[in-house]
């Protein structure tokens, strides 16, 4: 799978709730960065999710753009613009990078 199809797929796992559909995109030695967490490997971040994470049926995919292990998307989850940052290898997602506005979160 190419970077943007991974992008898309981790995107649309995420908009509907599916820890699993998440699990199976992410290397081993996965890791993200956000503007509230770090995660450093793929058990903590899906952890995380689980009992936290809740499907939104109006998300949109706005864009997303990219090479073979790189890809940006921009996506619209809960009514926030969220931007990131995925790399990939070896058909999975090893890294990402998270970025959106932290002053609207109560």
């Amino acid at each position: 799978m190419d970077s943007n199809s991974l992008a898309q797929s981790f995107i649309e796992c995420f908009c509907n709730a599916d820890l699993n559909g998440i699990d199976s995109l992410l290397s081993k030695d996965f890791s993200l960065k956000g503007p509230l967490f770090e995660f450093k490997s793929k058990q903590d971040y899906v952890a995380s999710l689980d009992g936290n994470l809740e499907a939104d049926p109006a998300a949109e995919i706005l864009s997303i753009i990219g090479n073979k292990n790189e890809a940006a998307a921009f996506y619209k989850y809960k009514g926030k613009l969220i931007g990131q940052l995925f790399h990939s290898n070896e058909g999975k997602i090893y890294k990402t990078v998270l970025v959106f506005d932290t002053s609207t979160i109560a």
